[in-house]
């Protein structure tokens, strides 16, 4: 059984003009446990490249890796990821190669690309816009979460160190210690500009961009995944699951989704607890109590603090807290069990097909168009850990890229 990669209609619609064509053909997922052989073009009608009899990936029907591109696909696929990954063209004997040796020169070609500075700044630039940090203002420089990318992609150091690197660095890759102040490392998480650039109450914003870059979730999540926490520990508004359970005015009048707070924020105390002593500048506060402030808004706490959703004071005081069901005692712990979740690594490699193909994650196919199904994702992670259980971010993109299922879809798109 194949799992497979659906991606929808709008994939890179804008490449079409490019290319000259355009199809109403619904897209062609990669895989569902059918089998599919690609058709061949009728010879009278010329195919996405113009070559009449041209053998293309199936459009109607799940594409698995029995496709065998022809040469001229697999140079429109590598033109065309070749720039998102290194930001630049194919040279002339990487057009050679590919032209004499067609689909098997794709993985050593990729193979050195990844080796390339062009693909540490596509991957320090794809990262800086999901952790929403680049640049500077005031007093926080926005940089060294890309910084922190861009020295672990340049050395080839495991992906994991993102979230767990004990060090910070500078415009110049030298190592200096990170800006917050905390007495614990946790990677780009413990870097002044994503605290700052992700500040909200209740921690949401910062647990949120977390979730999304790291784990391509959103909440509420699988319970599977992400266990819930107990009822009672939260504010009395966070427990509430339906209207009849929710007895705090102010939040069954109106306030977010307080009819059913406990789907989202069952979870979401959790990711956002060891967030509650840094402030809203991303500077840690070692006595920061996660109270809710007597003056300002619902989930702000004082001293340019969020409040915590835990109802007990100590609680809400404490960094611990328990991630993808395991006991945390902080950011830095927590950092370090998400490195290690495989879905930190299937995450990884979908993020990587965004980069080079277009796929966005975090949502579903009827809402951006496009779409990336996990069994797919989970088949490449696998496999690549089997062989490297702390892979880097170029042994996974190396798999992603030269696996036919991509190359297939993303012809496909191309086509459009």
């Amino acid at each position: 059984m194949k799992p497979r990669l659906s991606i929808g209609a709008a994939l890179l619609s804008a490449s079409t003009a490019l290319l000259g064509a355009c199809s109403t053909a619904p897209s062609a997922p990669l895989g569902s446990g059918e089998t599919s052989t690609p058709t061949s073009a009728s010879p009278s009608g010329p195919t996405s490249s113009g070559t009449p009899g041209e053998v293309i990936p199936q459009e109607s029907l799940p594409v698995d890796d029995s496709f065998k591109p022809t040469t001229a696909q697999v140079l429109d696929y590598m033109r065309f990821v070749g720039p998102s990954l290194i930001g630049r063209v194919l040279s002339d004997d990487e057009e050679t190669r590919l032209t004499a040796g067609g689909l098997a020169n794709v993985t050593p070609i990729v193979e050195a690309w990844v080796t390339e500075p062009g693909f540490v700044e596509a991957v320090k630039s794809m990262m800086e816009i999901r952790l929403g940090t680049n640049g500077k203002r005031g007093a926080v420089d926005y940089n060294l979460a890309g910084y922190i990318v861009a020295h672990v992609v340049k050395n080839k150091l495991p992906w994991s160190k993102i979230l767990t690197s004990d060090t910070c660095y500078d415009e110049h890759d030298v190592a200096m210690a990170c800006d917050t102040g905390a007495p614990f490392t946790a990677g780009v998480l413990t870097t002044r500009g994503f605290l700052a650039g992700n500040e909200g109450r209740f921690n949401l914003g910062r647990a949120r961009a977390m979730v999304l870059a790291f784990m391509c979730r959103d909440y509420p999540m699988e319970d599977a995944l992400q266990p819930y926490i107990e009822k009672p520990k939260l504010k009395l508004m966070f427990r509430a699951s339906n209207a009849m359970e929710q007895e705090v005015a102010e939040v069954a009048g109106g306030f977010g989704n307080g009819l059913q707070c406990y789907a989202c924020h069952g979870q979401f105390s959790n990711h956002s607890q060891p967030f509650v002593k840094f402030d809203k500048s991303g500077t840690w506060i070692s006595d920061a109590t996660g109270l809710q402030s007597t003056t300002g808004q619902l989930g702000e706490s004082d001293r340019n603090l969020a409040a915590s959703h835990m109802e007990v004071a100590a609680d809400a005081a404490s960094e611990s807290a328990q991630w993808w069901g395991l006991p945390v005692a902080n950011l830095a712990e927590g950092a370090a069990v998400m490195a290690k979740a495989p879905k930190f690594r299937e995450c990884a490699v979908q993020q990587l097909l965004d980069l080079g193909v277009g796929l966005d994650l975090g949502f579903d196919a009827n809402v951006k168009g496009l779409s990336v199904l996990p069994e797919f994702l989970t088949e490449i992670a696998s496999a690549v850990a089997a062989n490297s259980p702390d892979p880097t971010i170029q042994e996974l993109a190396v798999a992603a890229y030269s696996d036919v299922r991509v190359i297939a879809a993303t012809l496909n798109g191309l086509k459009r």
